[in-house]
């Protein structure tokens, strides 16, 4: 009888591990799951702002690149180096420094 309780007492407790095993499993794949799908979301956003500057640079190069195929390219060069600071030579330049 006592052999008895001890082979149920050894198969409980076995049926109880690999059933505590699995349920870790379980979870730990749950929680990969949901983190996974955390990631593909977040990058899938980050690809679509990525797209969204691209097809913004390309329109502004197709821009310029009109631009640069017209007569008008020097003006247009000459404006943007004026936007970043550029000067002609002997061109005197004032400087308002009274704010």
């Amino acid at each position: 009888m006592a052999q008895i309780k001890q082979r149920l007492a050894t198969k409980n407790w076995g049926k109880i591990l690999t059933i505590s095993i699995i349920v870790i499993v379980l979870v730990f794949s749950t929680i990969s799951l949901i983190r996974n799908q955390a990631d593909i979301s977040r990058l899938k956003a980050q690809a679509a702002e990525c797209d969204a500057q691209y097809a913004q640079q390309v329109e502004e190069n197709e821009k310029i690149k009109a631009i640069l195929n017209t007569d008008n390219k020097d003006d247009y060069i000459e404006q943007k180096a004026r936007e970043k600071g550029y000067v002609k030579d002997n061109e005197v330049v004032f400087y308002d420094i009274s704010k």
